[in-house]
């Protein structure tokens, strides 16, 4: 019998619809969804924070992570389920196989696109098919230590594991993105972990991929860190961006850039970028560019 840890973080999955047209975080889901899994598996229960995924923060992400680890610390558990809501699960999942992978111990992260309450919602699905993942790894059946998100894929019309160092933002649909190949993650030890979660919240500027940002608009020197979302050749380097990277490194705040491909050829306005001073995240969504610039 495996112990599996499991924590209600918020989301759809812990929301229910109110006057019939309003979709609102309210509680932990109903444990009973979990009845069918205890013949199985002792579970424990953890709610240490509740929010709504679309207004999550890393600061929200810390306390949770810090209480999650806290708690395994000390009950020791086989496996992890995490239950979160779909608009910033993939961040949170870039983020927490980085800190929390020193556990070693599988860890799954899910949700639902519809509230519990809905008879289309894919909550019990989702909670299922991660039962069973978890079991089988606790057991040793599938080899490595499984680390990532579980969710339902509209197109495939089947329910499926996204590993997290690959996981990219879900799409309107709910859907996660996988990033090609195996993006390689550089995970905390215990001793990193107590540090990071010791250590002030930082303030990064996340500058999208977007045309016409309105960079001479945004002083660098009010954040610890800029992270630059570029994909294939970099963005705006006639139009401020370089400028912006000089007057941040002027102010001793470094700027990240990613994803980036790995090669020795690469776009001019890439090469500019990184002539500005920009510290290119290479072969990682941008998902995990912005993980690794907060524990770094």
């Amino acid at each position: 019998m495996s112990r599996i840890l499991v924590v209600t973080l918020g989301g759809t999955i812990c929301s229910a619809v109110e006057k019939g047209d309003t979709i609102k975080l309210r509680t932990a889901p109903d444990k009973k969804i979990f009845e069918a899994f205890k013949k199985k598996n002792e579970l424990s229960y953890l709610t240490p924070i509740l929010y709504s995924s679309e207004n999550a923060d890393e600061e929200y992400f810390r306390k949770a992570l810090s209480a999650i680890a806290d708690e395994c610390e000390k009950d020791k558990p086989d496996g992890i389920l995490i239950l979160h809501g779909t608009d910033s699960a993939a961040f949170f999942a870039q983020l927490a196989v980085r800190v929390l992978s020193y556990l070693d111990i599988p860890v799954l992260i899910t949700g639902s696109k519809l509230p519990v309450s809905d008879p289309h919602s894919d909550a019990v699905r989702n909670v299922s098919y991660a039962m069973g993942l978890l079991g089988a790894a606790c057991e040793g059946k599938l080899g490595a230590v499984t680390f990532g998100i579980v969710y339902t894929d509209e197109m495939m019309e089947d329910t499926v594991f996204v590993p997290a160092a690959r996981v990219t933002d879900a799409n309107f649909d709910g859907d996660y993105g996988k990033f090609p190949g195996k993006p390689s993650v550089r995970t905390l030890n215990k001793k990193e972990v107590q540090q990071y979660f010791s250590s002030p919240v930082k303030k990064i500027l996340t500058v999208p991929c977007v045309p016409g940002y309105p960079f001479a608009e945004v002083d660098p020197a009010k954040y610890d860190k800029v992270l630059i979302e570029t994909y294939h050749s970099g963005t705006q380097t006639v139009r401020g961006l370089t400028e912006f990277i000089g007057k941040a490194r002027e102010a001793g705040v470094r700027c990240y850039m990613g994803p980036v491909h790995q090669g020795k050829v690469l776009y001019e306005s890439t090469r500019e970028l990184i002539k500005a001073g920009a510290v290119p995240m290479y072969d990682m969504p941008f998902e995990g560019c912005w993980a690794e610039a907060v524990v770094n």
